[in-house]
C-alpha cells in the first residue's frame, strides 16, 4: 500500500506561511501609504488655515482703518495735508496708533500680527461746495486715501497685503488746497 496523503503535507508545509508574509507586507505597506497621505493632508490643512488667518489679519487691519477714517471730521484730517501717515496696530482687542512691534498679535496664541498705514493721496473738489468766508473761502472735497493692511504669520512665512483706497468728504482751505497738489 502507498501513502500518498503523508507525501503532499510534507510539500505544502511553507506555503501558508509565504501567503501569510506577502499578505502582511502588503498590508504593512498600505498602512504607510495611508499614514503619508494623512501626514500630507494635514500640511495642506495647515497651510490653508495659516494662509486665510493672514488674508483675515489684513482684512481686518483695513476694516479698522476705514472705520478709523469714518470718525474723523475736518480739522483731523488736516494733519494729512502736510503727509502725515497714520500706522494701527490690531494688538488682542486694542488698536494701537503705531506700528507693530515684536509682541503685538492680534490672536491670543501669538500668532498673527496686523496692521495699517493710512496716508492722503489727493484730494478733489466736490462740486458746487465751496463755501466764501471772509478772509478767504473753504472748499468741501473729497479727499482721497491709500489704506495697506498689512498681516504676518512669521512661524510660517506668510505675508498677506491689501491695498484699498477710500474717500472722505471734508473741508480744506482755499489756500491748502492750491498750494497741496490734488490727484
Amino acid at each position: 500500500m502507498k501513502q500518498t496523503a503523508p507525501t503532499l503535507a510534507r510539500g505544502e508545509r511553507g506555503a501558508a506561511l509565504l501567503i501569510a508574509l506577502m499578505i502582511l507586507v502588503i498590508v504593512s505597506l498600505m498602512g504607510i501609504t495611508a499614514m503619508k497621505t494623512s501626514m500630507f493632508s494635514a500640511k495642506i490643512s495647515t497651510g490653508t488655515q495659516v494662509d486665510a488667518m493672514a488674508f483675515e489679519g489684513a482684512e481686518s487691519a483695513v476694516a479698522d482703518a476705514y472705520a478709523y477714517l469714518s470718525g474723523l471730521n475736518s480739522n483731523a484730517l488736516q494733519p494729512f495735508l502736510l503727509g502725515q501717515v497714520e500706522y494701527r496696530c490690531l494688538g488682542g482687542g486694542v488698536v494701537l496708533q503705531t506700528r507693530c512691534g515684536t509682541s503685538d498679535y492680534m490672536d491670543s496664541r501669538g500668532l498673527v500680527q496686523a496692521q495699517s498705514r493710512i496716508r492722503q493721496k489727493g484730494m478733489q473738489p466736490v462740486s458746487g461746495g465751496q463755501v466764501s468766508m471772509s478772509g478767504g473761502g473753504t472748499l468741501i472735497v473729497d479727499y482721497t486715501f491709500e489704506i495697506m493692511g498689512d498681516s504676518e504669520v512669521e512661524q510660517f512665512e506668510i505675508e498677506n497685503h491689501h491695498l484699498q483706497q477710500a474717500l472722505k468728504r471734508g473741508m480744506v482751505s482755499s489756500t491748502d488746497f492750491n498750494n497741496i497738489g490734488q490727484e
